[in-house]
């Protein structure tokens, strides 16, 4: 993509966001390439894009010692140099790792962390570098919109790429899932969280900073397999890229696809949820059997049924739940403390209080 193409692709971006009086931006800076990028791009231009206020907003995770303070002092320094208002908070390492909850419609696109963090001795990626991951992500957004709330921003723009939104549609499909979560990355989500970047290739941006002589940070953790992210990014993706250099823009091309075909999609789902399921309590539901015969739409409303109960099933989990219409009796495990147990007619949910 050549810059000019960028630009006029970000002044479409811009120009369809509901602003009074010019927008103002909060810019999600952690040192890196992609953010770096993205609030030199705004400030460069921000006339012709209507932005009248820019702000930086950095979270040292405190989980690099020396570099992670490195971080905070190098993106002060942009946000001085260029005359912005800097906004930051350092988290402490005896923090609870499981944050609190997401913000609104960050479900939509939960695994789309970057590695700010890194930990112990794991040799493979598991879930408790997801653990720390997800502690990350939700303290960031957390400060991101407390910022943002009482500082009278807008909306939040974090510097998410091609390569993110790549990265996210394989790790959801070697998980498992449908129709919405194949939208990946949302490009405007709507607690004012919004990704003007994400049609764009991270080698695209580095050259880009490269050719007007800006700095940017390297986060040593990003070689770190035990990430998820970083495995994905740093074994498969080379390889596809390998066989196909146009890999990375056309799986995230897919996201576009599921984008639209979600749209088609979503009323049906959603009529078949109020059609077939009684949510008793923030603790038990019940889906009738009729329903989830439905092998068509039960799979994709199950998905969002246990998102929203904060189940953290994979497709096996929906697949076994959809076999259980022929038993009618027997308990089965779900992750996060849930079972759920065939009846005649119905199949009941239930969280076990530990």
């Amino acid at each position: 993509m050549t810059f000019v193409k960028l630009l006029d692709e970000l002044n479409v971006f811009f120009r369809d966001l509901p602003a009074n009086n010019g927008l103002s931006v909060l810019v999600g800076v952690s040192g890196g390439a992609d953010s770096v990028a993205l609030l030199h791009i705004l400030y460069e231009y921000k006339e012709r894009l209507g932005i009248k206020r820019l702000g930086v907003a950095h979270v040292n995770h405190g989980l690099r010692g020396e570099e992670s303070d490195g971080d905070e002092v190098f993106v002060r320094g942009i946000a001085e140099k260029l005359q912005i208002e800097f906004f930051h908070t350092k988290l402490c390492r005896s923090q609870p790792r499981r944050g609190g909850n997401l913000p609104p419609d960050a479900h939509a696109d939960a695994e789309d962390t970057g590695n700010d963090t890194h930990t112990g001795n794991n040799s493979t990626p598991n879930a408790d570098n997801a653990g720390i991951e997800n502690w990350a992500r939700q303290e960031r957004y957390n400060f991101f919109h407390k910022t943002a709330r009482e500082c009278g921003f807008d909306y939040i723009a974090t510097a998410h790429t091609a390569n993110d939104q790549a990265e996210t549609l394989l790790m959801r499909l070697a998980r498992g899932t449908g129709v919405r979560g194949l939208r990946g990355i949302l490009p405007v989500r709507g607690d004012g969280v919004i990704r003007p970047l994400l049609g764009v290739e991270r080698r695209e941006l580095e050259e880009w900073l490269e050719s007007r002589g800006f700095a940017y940070r390297t986060d040593s953790t990003n070689a770190d397999v035990k990430y998820r992210r970083n495995f994905v990014r740093s074994r498969i993706i080379p390889l596809l890229l390998e066989g196909n250099p146009g890999a990375i823009s056309n799986i995230a091309a897919c996201a576009c696809s599921a984008a639209r075909a979600w749209d088609i999609v979503e009323n049906r789902v959603n009529e078949w949820i109020d059609a077939h399921i009684t949510k008793v309590s923030r603790n038990a539901f019940h889906a009738d059997k009729i329903g989830l015969r439905d092998e068509r739409l039960a799979p994709e409303a199950l998905l969002i049924l246990f998102e929203e109960y904060g189940i953290s099933a994979s497709r096996l989990h929906i697949d076994r739940v959809m076999k259980s219409v022929i038993l009618s009796a027997g308990e089965h495990l779900l992750p996060d403390g849930w079972r759920f147990y065939p009846r005649k007619d119905r199949v009941c949910f239930v969280k076990v209080k530990t």
